[in-house]
């Protein structure tokens, strides 16, 4: 009898039944159908090779002093794979807990570290072993943005083979959200153009943690600039695609310190001018169309109307060449004709109420001191601006090639001559005009951004640009120099607000920039086009000054 106790009290000491897993890792008995608790060592489990956690888990510290002190509190399911290599893998999560079990149990040796208390499910196939880990890490929030892509496209993929044909995004999200891991079509949609145009070329900064909120914004801009891409591209032909530009600019910013949104879309814009040269596109085209106020204006009341097509009004001859065309015989003068388009016709403007009640005489004495009330009216989306009028008629500006007025009437009244500083249309911020400001450019953050821009150009034509820092906030003209390094840099901090130092900035060093003179300071001369820049410059600082000034406030 009391053998019998003896034998009974052992039986109930003994550990929980372990399966017997041969030398060479092959189950030798049936696997159970339905779930069951076993206790299993660390030889005979393996990670789930279809985890989407690739990188170290951000809590792993923790998990490892708590598994330590504790124990293992939450047990772990795993599955077996009947047609794999025999082994155990986690089939919803477990990953982290096994690579920090392994840990502990070389570094103590401690026997509850060796064999783990888990709970064995029948094999639900690869495509639930996957979601089942989406779900259990997304429930903790431990996967960055682009393991999720992965994940779910590793899911979209092995559903694909199991049924042999292409999965649309709804059917996947259809899936997912019925495995328990809801999620919306469009979000995955984001998450595949993340992994089609972002992850070949940025690969260090998205493994990093680049969150969702800041991936966003980079696929509208892909998004919006191909919608222009393929607008003006038949015109021009490019040699290059949307995509080998995007990849270039993303490329330059692979690195978690050298990111930043705002330094991106200005980088990527000086790409695309240089990879679509079309005369409608230039750097404040390009701003609005990645405007997201601007967007979201035309998905309310639809793409703006196409900008009409304005023929410059051919110049008049002078007296000469009139006297020479009246001297040409008949016939050369038919000939001409016929191969010269007829000159494209005036705009007339409505004559107002007023004219009519004039006599004939007081209309013959009014209409020579031109009763026109004119201004200029610049195109929001980059076609050729064109003059307003109330009275009479009004001929159409003469425009450049790239749809600039050639001249215009400054904000005081001064007629501009732009065809003499056609040089200056190139940069960062191309000049026609030193003086004229357009409406939709008078407002202070646009102005900043054209200072910070010429600001730019001309320290980088003296080889300072290193000493220059864009600053949007507060009462500021868009840029910042903290030290200069020379004297172009103090004058450029001069221009910005802040006094320059008498021992690096003089009067004689600006005189000669300026206007060069004998001897060596010949050398020191700025160019044409420095000087040019360097008036614009102090042209936009004045006027944003008027602006931020308090009586303007008032």
């Amino acid at each position: 009898m009391n053998r019998q106790n003896s034998d009974l009290g052992a039986a109930m000491l003994k550990r929980g039944r372990e399966p017997s897993i041969p030398a060479d890792n092959s189950l030798a008995q049936p696997l159970p159908v339905n779930e069951i608790a076993m206790v299993l060592t660390l030889d005979q489990l393996r990670p789930n090779p279809d985890n989407p956690r690739t990188s170290r888990n951000p809590r792993y510290d923790s998990i490892k002093a708590s598994i330590l002190a504790r124990g293992l509190d939450s047990i772990p399911k795993v599955t077996c794979d009947p047609e794999g290599d025999g082994v155990y893998i986690f089939s919803d999560g477990g990953n982290t807990r096994y690579q920090i079990l392994c840990e502990l149990w070389q570094e103590t040796g401690d026997e509850k570290f060796y064999r783990i208390h888990t709970i064995f499910k029948p094999w639900p196939g690869r495509l639930k072993c996957v979601i089942g880990h989406l779900a259990e890490n997304d429930v903790r929030g431990d996967l960055s943005y682009i393991e999720k892509a992965f994940g779910i496209h590793k899911a979209r993929v092995i559903w694909e083979e199991q049924l042999q044909r292409g999965v649309t995004l709804r059917e996947l999200s259809d899936l997912l959200s019925k495995e328990g891991y809801p999620i919306d079509n469009s979000s995955i949609s984001r998450m595949e153009d993340t992994l089609n145009y972002l992850y070949p070329h940025m690969p260090r900064l998205l493994e990093g943690g680049m969150s969702r909120g800041q991936i966003t914004p980079l696929l509208s801009l892909r998004s919006s600039a191909m919608k222009v891409w393929k607008t003006f591209s038949d015109d021009v032909c490019p040699d290059l695609t949307l995509d080998d530009v995007f990849g270039t600019t993303c490329r330059i910013f692979d690195e978690t310190d050298s990111y930043a949104f705002d330094i991106f879309r200005d980088e990527f814009i000086g790409e695309l001018l240089k990879a679509l040269p079309h005369p409608s596109l230039n750097y404040d085209r390009w701003l609005i169309e990645f405007d997201p106020k601007e967007q979201k204006r035309r998905e309310q009341f639809g793409e703006p109307l196409p900008t009409p097509v304005l023929t410059p009004v051919p110049e008049r001859q002078s007296g000469r060449e009139e006297q020479a065309g009246k001297s040409r015989p008949a016939n050369e003068q038919h000939a001409r004709d016929a191969i010269t388009p007829a000159p494209t016709p005036t705009l007339p403007v409505q004559e107002p109420a007023t004219t009519s009640s004039l006599s004939p005489s007081d209309t013959q004495t009014t209409s020579s001191v031109v009763p026109f009330r004119q201004e200029v009216q610049p195109d929001l989306y980059g076609g050729a601006p064109h003059y307003s009028g109330e009275t009479g008629t009004v001929p159409l500006p003469e425009t450049d090639g790239e749809g600039a007025l050639v001249s215009s009437l400054t904000d005081e009244g001064h007629s501009g001559a732009s065809d003499t500083i056609d040089f200056a249309a190139t940069g960062l911020e191309p000049i026609v005009d030193i003086w004229c400001i357009t409406s939709f450019q008078d407002e202070p953050d646009h102005l900043k951004d054209m200072a910070f821009r010429l600001a730019f150009d001309l320290a980088e034509s003296m080889g300072c640009a290193g000493d220059l820092l864009e600053v949007r906030e507060g009462e500021c003209v868009g840029y910042v120099i903290n030290q200069p390094s020379s004297a172009f840099s103090a004058l450029l901090s001069g221009l910005a607000g802040n006094t320059p130092d008498d021992n690096i900035l003089s009067p004689a060093a600006v005189c000669a920039w300026l206007t060069g003179g004998d001897g060596e300071s010949e050398s020191q001369r700025l160019t044409d086009l420095a000087v040019v820049r360097l008036m614009r410059l102090v042209r936009v600082i004045r006027r944003l000054r008027e602006l931020q000034s308090p009586e303007s406030e008032e």
